[in-house]
């Protein structure tokens, strides 16, 4: 083997034989015999690694399907295969509004009896490429906002909800596929990866990693956990609270994405501005982010409201930029073709009627905090005092 490896590739170079028997393959770089081009190449299959130690790239051997593998170390995430494989099992996987990663497979690693290997399909970041329209904005909220509900109504919260793990089936997005580490690129990692927009193929969201994630029993009520800090660091309860409800810092979480990639502009020249095309969103945003999680809204209550939001847009409105302040020519030119050809600027959809109605002590599980389960705030510090 003359390629060498990074040390946390060592662990699925040494599984190679084991995930081939179990009916997947990994890339020809993990196979003993695999000798690379010489400069360039060589370099690039070095640098081609997951950020996350616990992730890597397969393909199916029956189908050749692209698939991801996760290990899941049940002594540090002791419930995250239960609740994963909770949204896969036969009574929940084929719910329209499920959109929690599919569980392919569970393997047990033949070495370690506290590890497991999860096998999911390959997805990508939803960030991956800019969001053409405000239509392609609304059909991804849409499609996040009844997933967590879909989520809380089965007692589950997520307690991890950041960009990290939102992602999106590229299947139809990028035609001819792309680098299975570096997506950007092409499958060879020699030119970019050639796209389409979403417009073109609405592709379907999906919420991953369940590490943090907890099923809770109603009938305990309303759950108190200790703060535990994800990808999103900003929710005000995590500077101010040892103990708290998960589900509404779901809704902050969820809130902040929006706020955050969509509603204000993160580069310079706009740094602060709010969006024109976006603005009709602030009020939920808004609501979704207060500081005290009580008054929160529900994930029902943020569902009818965004439809409520979302259901006087126009056409014309629905056209407008998704994650720019303004088009470029092209992109305008590209909005004008689609309006004279009828294109539609949003999937069809019907807002939910059977949406229950939640009774007050449902409500309270959802958003309160119980005060009698114990302390819950960080102990206020005392003031410095100048000596006299």
């Amino acid at each position: 083997m003359l390629i060498s490896f990074r040390g946390h590739e060592l662990y699925w170079f040494e599984r190679r034989e084991f995930l081939e028997a179990s009916g997947y393959r990994l890339r020809p770089k993990f196979h003993p015999d695999y000798i690379p081009n010489a400069g360039w190449e060589a370099v690039r299959e070095y640098l081609a690694s997951h950020f996350k130690a616990c992730i890597m790239d397969a393909r199916r051997i029956s189908d050749d399907k692209p698939v991801i593998l996760k290990t899941v170390v049940a002594g540090d995430h002791p419930y995250e295969v239960e609740i994963a494989t909770l949204f896969s099992s036969p009574a929940l996987s084929g719910h329209p509004r499920n959109h929690c990663i599919p569980i392919l497979g569970t393997l047990q690693d033949p070495d370690d009896a506290g590890l497991q290997i999860l096998v999911m399909p390959r997805l990508i970041s939803f960030l991956t490429p800019e969001f053409d329209t405000v239509g392609e904005v609304v059909d991804c909220f849409r499609q996040l906002f009844e997933g967590f509900e879909f989520m809380h109504e089965n007692f589950v919260a997520h307690r991890d909800c950041s960009f990290l793990n939102i992602v999106q089936d590229p299947t139809r997005l990028f035609p001819s596929g792309y680098h299975p580490v570096i997506t950007a690129q092409d499958p060879a990692a020699h030119w970019n990866a050639h796209h389409i927009t979403r417009t073109e193929c609405w592709p379907r969201y999906f919420v991953i990693d369940f590490g943090l994630s907890r099923h809770y029993d109603p009938a305990e009520g309303p759950p108190l956990e200790y703060v535990i800090i994800g990808g999103d660091k900003s929710p005000p309860e995590y500077r101010t609270h040892q103990l708290c409800n998960p589900f509404p810092t779901d809704i902050y979480c969820l809130g902040n994405l929006l706020k955050r990639y969509f509603l204000f502009s993160g580069k310079s020249k706009y740094k602060g501005m709010i969006r024109p095309s976006l603005q009709f969103l602030e009020p939920l945003v808004t609501a979704m982010t207060l500081p005290e999680p009580s008054l929160r809204p529900t994930i029902g209550e943020v569902c009818q409201k965004f439809d409520e939001l979302c259901s006087g847009l126009t056409q014309r409105q629905l056209r407008q930029p998704g994650q720019r302040h303004y088009f470029g020519p092209f992109q305008r030119i590209r909005q004008l073709w689609r309006t004279a050809f009828f294109v539609r600027p949003i999937p069809p959809y019907t807002p939910r009627r059977d949406r229950p109605k939640l009774t007050q002590e449902m409500h309270d599980f959802y958003t309160k905090i119980p005060l009698d389960k114990g302390d819950y705030l960080w102990p206020t510090p005392k003031p410095n005092r100048a000596r006299a």
